[in-house]
């Protein structure tokens, strides 16, 4: 099995405001954006026509959803998405007086306005459930992280861009917690120059039954890529490298398990990660190519069952990236 394209090893530090620490920030007014009621009323107003086109989800454009007001932010929320620090978290949807099927027409028109949503997984879903569907934990080979309770140690997502609309807040725990990818390689490179090499040939990740009849169920991807000046990340769940052993027959060195458990570590550094808890009606936007992120497990209460709705999408302001460095980046190929 290849190893994604070569790249060139970035052998100076990123600088500029990607490669954030905890530091540069005061708290969450630092990346919160809350929407006034005239942008809340915008969006309503563009719900309301989506809902009485009778178009289907899926077939409804930007022209279709016009936000003249709110368009703004998206903007400048996708600006600093693609050339900022990475991420930004867009507080007060009205979730709690929308049915689920209007939270998912709010949440789709929103995110034409941010780019091209793309699917998630196998069946094709490009808005998912993020929530606990008692298949059991995380280390079990044929369950997809986002459908457990599990703690989730910091990791990206396939798309450029993930966002998490929260409905429901767990009964307890679900903490977000975020890194910058590229200063966790300023430290690496600073301090473990050695190992680069490792991060930017990758590892071999497990399919977790999402594969296609005639596709392997695994394939190895890079963790970093430099291409054209810039240096991007693709840190895939670290429990799909360990289910995949077994079925590529490639096991693990020692250097290679040292060096997942490293990046785990300067990305939990007390000063490199910040936290967040997402309440009901905040959407979270995070760029993977910049951003790793994680989760606290998290437990349900009756009547109170943790819900976020997900959406991979990337924006017009791609980065050029090589197809087979960041593999699904436009989407999981539906195959059931």
């Amino acid at each position: 099995m290849p190893a994604p394209s070569a790249a060139a090893v970035l052998t100076e530090p990123v600088t500029g405001p990607s490669a954030w620490t905890a530091a540069d920030f005061t708290g969450e007014s630092d990346w919160v954006v809350t929407l006034t009621p005239g942008e809340i009323d915008d969006l309503e107003k563009a719900l309301a026509a989506a809902k009485a086109s009778g178009i289907p989800l899926e077939q409804l454009t930007v022209e279709d959803f016009p936000l003249p007001v709110l368009g703004k932010v998206f903007e400048t929320a996708v600006q600093e998405l693609e050339f900022g620090r990475g991420f930004t978290l867009l507080r007060g949807l009205p979730v709690e007086r929308w049915t689920l099927e209007e939270a998912r027409l709010a949440y789709w028109g929103i995110a034409l306005h941010l780019g091209t949503p793309v699917s998630q997984n196998a069946a094709g879903e490009l808005i998912a459930h993020v929530r606990d569907y008692g298949e059991g934990e995380v280390t079990e080979s044929a369950t997809r992280a986002y459908r457990t309770r599990s703690e989730l140690p910091f990791h990206t997502d396939s798309s450029d861009i993930v966002g998490l609309l929260c409905l429901r807040q767990a009964g307890e725990g679900g903490v977000s917690t975020l890194a910058s990818s590229m200063t966790v390689h300023n430290h690496l490179l600073a301090h473990h120059r050695e190992l680069l090499g490792l991060y930017y040939r990758g590892f071999v990740y497990d399919r977790r039954l999402e594969e296609g009849s005639d596709e392997l169920p695994y394939y190895r991807n890079a963790v970093y890529g430099y291409f054209h000046g810039k240096l991007s990340c693709r840190f895939y769940m670290t429990h799909y490298i360990d289910s995949a052993v077994p079925k590529s027959g490639i096991p693990l060195s020692g250097i290679e398990r040292h060096a997942l458990r490293l990046f785990q570590d300067i990305a939990g550094m007390d000063e490199h990660r910040i936290e967040m808890t997402l309440r009901a009606g905040d959407l979270q936007l995070l760029n993977n190519n910049v951003v790793v992120h994680g989760r606290s497990a998290f437990r349900d209460e009756p009547g109170r069952r943790r819900d976020l709705l997900r959406l991979w999408l990337n924006t017009r302001y791609a980065r050029e990236l090589p197809e087979d460095f960041a593999a699904f980046r436009r989407g999981m190929p539906r195959t059931r």
